[in-house]
């Protein structure tokens, strides 16, 4: 051992075996190739995990122009030349090579190097495919956001001109407090009110509240007797009386209110019950609405169920469970009726129906314990989002993952590590997920992901997700 190290700190390496160093070349390289000065391949060595390796093992005896693609060529023969005249200032070459059987071109990069005193070179090249890989899906990401910008760009040129082009006057309304974010010039006119100072008022500012001690509270409720639905206001600054239609609506998680304004008496309007109104959403609702008792029977179902699940007619529905229709069966089932009966309602709960005739469709679901009676009935509210989930199916995003971090590993880690990474977090995240859905019901969580108790017990720990203090 201590003639070993005498003779590596001396500056002399012990002789090595040619098969060992054939071995070395091919660990230290995913290919390298031994070339003459002239350009001629006298022989390949290729990585064990390299692929294509029986492309590249044809190279033996061709010229090294004659492997590479057209734009590669005198690029080569540049360096190679440089090489040459001055090893010492020759930097590496990135080059193409053809290769049969694949419809892309092979990039590689190679580093030269001298073999002792002979006209030999050794050229250790790097594939370069999962970085050009890697390119592709950065330009695509970019190429998607930028065609997002665009379709926003041209929807807001859209709304501006729409805006403008109607006669009514049109006002949007921020809730809960009453105030004006945007509206058209026929509303500024009908108002009393020029430029852009009818922008950030309220309410109660522009209009005389002496007949209506709450106009935002009295809007919202005349919103929900249908679109129909109008009232009778006194603008303060010309004193003129306007005809407001109020229609509610929810943009990006909070609820607004557009009000179309109309100059001119008020028509008499037809009262409607609570019931009927409620009888007219559950029958005409574009949404499906299942009523189930707490063992999941059906009790009712609306048209819009029926057109999810692909049932013909509400017959085929009696006694029938809702767990026929869920994707995870009874896990969806337990999850939903005890958030709902625990605090009374479960919002956005994410799942798949599967129809009579198997096709599936994401849905979002709604479930509210509904007090009626002794025995408790639970309604549900299912959204189709199978749309939505289609045009967010680009492979350009990571999730909730900071796809910024994740690059800037790039260079100072393998790809493989920079994979691993990437999974922990996404198997975090779904962990977390699984476990708020369900409350904390590490039973059910466990059946929700697939895993068995013990082993979702260890990814908590693994994560520091494990909370001592609560109960399954």
């Amino acid at each position: 051992m201590q003639g070993f190290q005498e003779t590596w700190t001396s500056g002399f390496v012990p002789q090595i075996s040619p098969d060992l160093v054939n071995e070395i070349i091919a660990r230290l390289a995913d290919l390298g190739l031994v070339i003459s000065s002239d350009g001629e391949i006298l022989g390949v060595i290729a990585n064990p995990n390299f692929r294509p390796k029986d492309g590249i093992s044809r190279f033996e005896g061709r010229r090294i122009a004659e492997t590479l693609a057209p734009e590669s060529i005198d690029k080569f023969a540049l360096r190679l030349a440089a090489f040459l005249a001055d090893p010492s200032k020759t930097r590496a070459v990135e080059v193409n090579h053809v290769m049969e059987g694949l419809q892309k071109t092979l990039p590689v990069r190679y580093n030269f190097h001298q073999i002792g005193e002979s006209d030999k070179i050794l050229l250790l090249g790097r594939d370069l495919r999962p970085i050009a890989e890697m390119q592709q899906q950065v330009i695509a990401a970019q190429l998607t956001l930028e065609s997002d910008y665009e379709a926003r760009r041209e929807h807001d040129m859209r709304f501006r001109v729409l805006m403008a082009s109607v006669e009514d006057g049109m006002i949007y309304v921020s809730l809960p407090g009453g105030t004006i974010t945007d509206c058209n010039a026929a509303a500024r006119g009908l108002l009393g009110k020029q430029g852009g100072d009818l922008v950030g008022s309220k309410l109660d500012q522009v209009f005389d509240s002496k007949d209506t001690a709450n106009i935002v509270e009295h809007l919202i409720g005349l919103s929900n007797e249908g679109p129909k639905a109008k009232t009778m206001l006194r603008a303060r600054s010309p004193g003129r009386t306007v005809i407001m239609h109020p229609v509610l609506f929810r943009s990006g998680g909070d609820q607004s209110m557009l009000c179309r304004v109309v100059a001119g008496a008020p028509e008499p309007l037809k009262s409607t019950s609570l019931q009927d109104s409620l009888t007219g959403l559950y029958e005409r609702s574009s949404d499906a609405i299942v009523f189930i008792n707490a063992a999941g029977i059906i009790l009712s179902a609306n048209e819009g169920f029926l057109n999810l699940a692909d049932v013909t007619h509400g017959i085929a529905l009696k006694g029938r469970s809702i767990v026929d229709f869920l994707g995870r069966g009874t896990v969806d089932l337990n999850v939903m009726l005890e958030n709902a009966a625990r605090s009374g309602n479960m919002r956005a709960y994410g799942t798949r129906v599967t129809g009579e005739f198997g096709a599936e469709r994401a849905v979002d679901v709604s479930t509210t314990h509904v007090q009626t009676g002794a025995a408790p009935v639970f309604a549900l509210v299912l959204r189709d989002t199978s749309r939505k989930e289609a045009m967010q199916a680009e492979p350009q995003q990571l999730g909730k993952v900071d796809s910024q971090s994740v690059v800037e590993l790039i260079g100072s880690q393998s790809l493989r590590d920079i994979v691993a990474r990437t999974t922990d977090v996404v198997e975090k995240l779904c962990i977390e997920t699984a476990v708020e859905l369900t409350s904390n019901n590490r039973v059910a969580a466990a059946e929700m992901l697939g895993l068995s108790r013990q082993s979702l017990y260890v990814k908590l720990r693994k994560y520091g997700l494990l909370k001592v203090d609560t109960d399954d």
